[in-house]
């Protein structure tokens, strides 16, 4: 999540998380959602909103396990090495493991209340408590296919999000801002006009549509 602190202490820059919140809102298809609605109806619409938002909870929470069976493995990995990090120093100090476990054992009694009525549980290895980024989680679970094949996905992903870049966005702004006399050039009025047409006296509606999308 932007904004979220990492075991490192990191943080998202406010422009990363900018751009996530575009991504969410535009990527979704708002800008052309009402045309969509007005041409397939209310019903079917809904429905199918519904639906995509339903698919939409299942991947988060499959993004959500996939992000803490992450952190329990990184966290384990740590705490291996430092189990052998430990037995490497107890070998080498002659230091036996039950005058260890006798030493943590008294100094733990020692500390502890006696009436304490709290018990502490083993810590939760599957929570998320550090930033494991998508391509990081393809490969600690995936072999080099695996990986090959979740980029694949990310480059049709974001292809398909460009597209809704181009097609959406420069096309609302030049049906909004193009001017024939005194209509607007939009949709709902059902008037048709060709791509050759006349919108800032010169320039055309597609000269309008390329600059926008140059722009944007």
């Amino acid at each position: 999540m932007a904004g979220g602190i990492t075991d490192t202490g990191e943080l998202y820059s406010p422009y990363v998380g900018l751009v996530y919140m575009f991504n969410l809102i535009v990527g979704t298809g708002a800008l052309t959602m009402p045309k969509a609605f007005a041409t397939a109806g209310w019903l079917v619409s809904l429905v199918l909103l519904m639906f995509l938002g339903f698919m939409s909870y299942m991947t988060t929470t499959f993004v959500v396990e996939a992000m803490a069976a992450a952190n329990a493995q990184l966290r384990w990995k740590r705490m291996e090495k430092r189990k052998e990090d430990d037995e490497d120093e107890d070998s080498s100090s002659g230091v036996s493991d039950s005058d260890v476990l006798l030493q943590d054992g008294y100094e733990r009694a020692e500390t502890r209340p006696i009436l304490s009525v709290q018990r502490r549980g083993s810590p939760n290895i599957f929570e998320i408590t550090e930033r494991v980024e998508m391509g990081q989680m393809a490969s600690m679970f995936f072999n080099k296919v695996g990986v090959n094949l979740f980029y694949f996905c990310i480059i049709i992903y974001l292809y398909g999000d460009l597209a809704i870049y181009a097609a959406a966005v420069p096309v609302s702004l030049m049906q909004v801002t193009c001017v024939t006399g005194n209509r607007s050039c939009s949709v709902g009025d059902g008037t048709k006009y060709n791509d050759t047409d006349r919108c800032w006296g010169p320039i055309r509606r597609i000269d309008a549509y390329r600059l926008y999308l140059v722009s944007f």
